[in-house]
């Protein structure tokens, strides 16, 4: 088995009704009775091989059945059992630095076994952690607004892009040298848009968000675009911000499919512009 093909099984989840054999699908590193006893004993949660991080692993939960009644609910509802991603864990050993990164290093049924077993059969494409911090970055459409029972014009989310710096945000954002979007190029460490793939990229640490349009790369404000202009919903999620995406993110998120309305070429002029003048006045 190698990394991609364990990755598309992972893709199945969650698994409703689960039987033994998909139980034993998720865990290559057991038999078939060692991966039934570990999901339906104690509290469900167990260890799986890690995809991308060396010395981690990711956890899988077992939700046993149940049945809903009482209070909003007429009769009785009965909730089938699941197979569902939980989580991605770490040892201290992911570390190069040999540090907590805010984790909570705890054992996981298994957990040994499932990074032998990942070691040993896409080890060459597992890495060490040694970058300084990790954000996620929304890209919204403001063309194109959601607007159902739970949105009210909303930019829909076109893309998740997880990202880790081998420099800390504050110090990257504090830092006047250059603009800010060629400050970040430079720190990139790590880029990824799958989900478990950034969970794990992420380890321990809290997650700086920000948000940028999916149009034209610039910055959201809390309600309008600060490139391309276009207006939509304030969720209150949004705390705003100038930047717009880098080169590399824009050339990855480009290479997985993403198109831009607006070329973000004339995003990074306009920032260098700004730079400059204020460098000029500061230097003044």
């Amino acid at each position: 088995m190698d990394r991609s093909e364990y990755r598309s099984l992972l893709g199945r989840l969650p698994i409703k009704s689960p039987t033994p054999a998909d139980m034993a699908m998720l865990c290559p590193h057991l038999t078939t009775d060692e991966a039934v006893e570990a999901f339906t004993t104690n509290d469900g949660y167990v260890a799986v091989p890690p995809t991308r991080i060396r010395y981690g692993f990711l956890v899988i939960h077992y939700i046993k059945e149940w049945v809903e009644e009482g209070w909003g609910v007429t009769g009785t509802k009965n909730h089938p059992a699941m197979l569902v991603w939980a989580f991605a864990a770490r040892t201290q050993r992911s570390y190069t630095d040999g540090k907590s990164h805010g984790d909570v290093f705890t054992e996981s049924k298994y957990m040994e076994r499932a990074m032998r077993f990942a070691e040993g059969n896409w080890g060459d494409e597992l890495i060490l952690d040694d970058w300084a911090c990790f954000t996620h970055f929304y890209v919204q459409d403001p063309t194109d607004l959601v607007v159902d029972a739970y949105h009210f014009g909303d930019p829909r989310t076109k893309a998740v892009l997880g990202v880790a710096f081998a420099r800390d945000l504050n110090n990257i954002v504090n830092d006047l040298t250059k603009p800010q979007s060629e400050l970040f190029d430079e720190a990139i460490a790590r880029m990824a848009l799958d989900p478990i793939e950034y969970a794990e990229l992420k380890g321990g640490r809290g997650v700086y968000t920000v948000y940028n349009c999916a149009h034209c790369g610039a910055g959201l404000s809390l309600s309008i675009c600060n490139g391309c202009g276009h207006s939509y919903h304030d969720n209150k999620i949004r705390s705003g911000w100038n930047t717009p995406l880098t080169r590399k993110m824009v050339e990855y998120l480009r290479e997985s499919g993403h198109t831009f309305g607006i070329d973000p070429q004339i995003e990074w002029e306009k920032e260098r512009e700004h730079w400059t003048v204020a460098r000029e006045a500061y230097e003044r």
